[in-house]
């Protein structure tokens, strides 16, 4: 089972494994897995009632009752894969068993129920149920379902054991070039559109109808953009924008060719979300979070400043991305993004640097009442959480101690290595940014 967005209370996954009982009406008591029901963000199993709608007889509407059977301690986050595997028997109860879909980490026994004991209907029904939001249509993928009747053998543990599914490996996806996002204009200056222009980085032709851009406030609330068919050849960049006379109008020198026109969604000035979808499926090969932190300091307005990529082999967003150079105009649509060696530099800010854990603790330490903000990603790229708060109040504190329960708080594995990006800033305004990569042994 697989996640493309954090949970909420309207947009969660229930899959029903088996019908207890009926109850009153048109409606059935359900033993279900439910995936951030009620906005509850966790992997639990509890009873649901499922009944039929009044005004709307194909439809079914999904209710908890009572408390959960079992319910995992890890937070769901935006690019979770779980393998789950949940067992019954008359005798011992419920058993959930879950772990990371694709590795080769044992099964963890997230937790026993043994007071709910309910005799099984011999025929029984089994159900996936999807809530969302008209905003949200490719957030949950589901593969390799398979369920054993109590009766069967269990194909790999032999006979006697509880049946198990078939652990069927996941290839890990490995980042290929193609078409990347390159440049965003989130707050053009007055007259001039908002444009977002992507680059062919592979050493083929691509086509640009064969994607779709997403755009908004944050993983939980955007909008996606069909994009129109076109060729883009290989090494070439495109500009996506809902004017584009009116774009070239305001940059005359930019390649008029490389502008086409789609309904953007409207870009938050001050921070934001856009992703790059590839397929019927909206698989995620491109995603910026920008915010105003990565626009030049001191300057009286911050229109009509693009934000520019730095490098097309990296996915990882932490220090790929910066304000386009003030020799270039601040923008550059349809060319090569100006050098960020170009960009007025932070008076009192220090470059990004790696550092060790007890140099970061330090860091935390020398400056309690800074704002922490944070990212963490996998070495692939994937975002993993992001946060703010105060330094001597920041969840990077926790990882001095309770380095695994830590992870678990923002709802990350600890397998793998990792890289943490953090950004101080100072009461005074000046900033430091310093990055951590480790990982954490295995329990």
């Amino acid at each position: 089972m697989k996640t493309d967005l954090i949970p909420t209370a309207y947009n969660h996954a229930t899959i029903l494994l088996c019908a207890i009982k009926p109850l009153e009406g048109k409606s059935y008591e359900y033993v279900a897995l439910d995936f951030g029901q009620g906005g509850q963000q966790r992997i639990s199993l509890r009873r649901v009632k499922v009944g039929r709608s009044d005004g709307h007889p194909t439809e079914f509407i999904l209710s908890p009752l009572g408390r959960p059977l079992i319910s995992s301690p890890v937070l769901l986050n935006a690019s979770g894969s779980w393998d789950y595997d949940v067992r019954y028997s008359a005798e011992a109860g419920w058993q959930l068993y879950l772990r990371e879909a694709g590795s080769e980490q044992e099964w963890e026994l997230i937790g026993e129920e043994e007071d709910f004991r309910p005799t099984l209907p011999e025929k029984n029904t089994f159900g996936i149920s999807c809530t969302f939001t008209s905003t949200h249509h490719t957030g949950w993928h589901f593969r390799q379902l398979r369920i054993y009747p109590a009766s069967e053998t269990d194909p790999i543990g032999g006979e006697g054991t509880p049946p198990r599914p078939e652990p069927v490996p996941t290839p890990t996806p490995t980042p290929q070039l193609g078409l990347l996002l390159s440049e965003v204009m989130p707050h053009p200056k007055a007259g001039c559109p908002e444009y977002i222009e992507l680059y062919n980085a592979s050493d083929s032709p691509c086509e640009l109808g064969d994607y779709a851009l997403a755009a908004g406030r944050d993983g939980s609330s955007y909008k996606i953009t069909p994009l129109p068919p076109r060729t883009i050849p290989a090494g070439s960049y495109i500009v996506v924008t809902k004017d584009p006379d009116a774009l070239a109008a305001a940059y005359p020198d930019a390649p008029r060719e490389t502008f086409v026109k789609a309904s953007l969604p409207r870009l938050l000035n001050q921070s934001g979300l856009i992703g790059l979808l590839l397929g019927d499926d909206g698989l995620v090969v491109d995603l910026l979070h920008y915010d105003s932190s990565l626009l030049p300091k001191g300057m009286k307005s911050k229109e009509g400043i693009a934000l520019e990529r730095k490098d097309y082999q990296v996915i990882e967003e932490a220090g790929n991305w910066y304000a386009a150079s003030r020799s270039a105009g601040f923008a550059t649509p349809g060319r090569k993004n100006s050098s960020p060696e170009g960009r007025g530099s932070d008076k009192g800010n220090s470059p990004k640097e790696r550092i060790s854990a007890e140099e970061l603790f330090a860091l935390l330490d020398s400056a309690p009442d800074s704002e922490c903000h944070f990212t963490l990603y996998r070495l692939t790229g994937e975002l993993l959480a992001r946060g703010t708060s105060l330094a001597r109040d920041s969840w990077i504190q926790n990882l001095r101690t309770m380095p695994a329960e830590a992870l678990r708080l923002i709802g990350v594995s600890a397998n793998g290595p990792l890289l943490l990006h953090i950004r101080l800033t100072r009461p005074d305004g000046t900033r430091e940014e310093r990055s951590l990569l480790f990982r954490l042994a295995a329990l």
